[in-house]
């Protein structure tokens, strides 16, 4: 069971994901947050999970922050942007710090499942419309 944290300042679109996610047999979302200080006190206080989909923008701490603090606490977790950003810039900054996937909001669900089961097994996945 690949256990997921998904990080999203918007509710709509944080439900809508976490909702779509926990119909897969093999996944399961264990916390929804809106923002990355709020990942941060929930891995503090014990919350593990394999995986944390977080958008690249939200409020207080962005993804590339988010991602660059969990990877270098909580190295066994891997960390998905979740963006609308297709620009190249954005794509290497989360690489750099530590992003094991980078995934366009407005691609499809196969998608989505596709590069969170390719990171949940070691690899890197970048959407392919960037």
């Amino acid at each position: 069971m690949i256990k997921i944290l998904v990080a999203e300042d918007n509710e709509i679109v944080r439900k809508g994901i976490a909702g779509l996610l926990n119909t897969e047999p093999d996944m399961e979302v264990i916390a929804e947050v809106e923002n990355g200080f709020k990942v941060l006190e929930l891995l503090a206080g014990g919350v593990l999970p394999d995986v944390v989909l977080a958008d690249l923008n939200m409020p207080q701490m962005d993804g590339i922050n988010l991602t660059d603090h969990i990877v270098g606490a909580f190295p066994t977790i891997k960390v998905i942007i979740l963006t609308m950003h297709m620009k190249l810039e954005f794509v290497e900054r989360a690489l750099k710090a530590g992003a094991k996937g980078y995934l366009l909001k407005d691609g499809d669900f196969e998608q989505l499942m596709e590069g969170i089961r390719t990171v949940f097994r070691g690899g890197t996945f970048i959407s392919k419309n960037i």
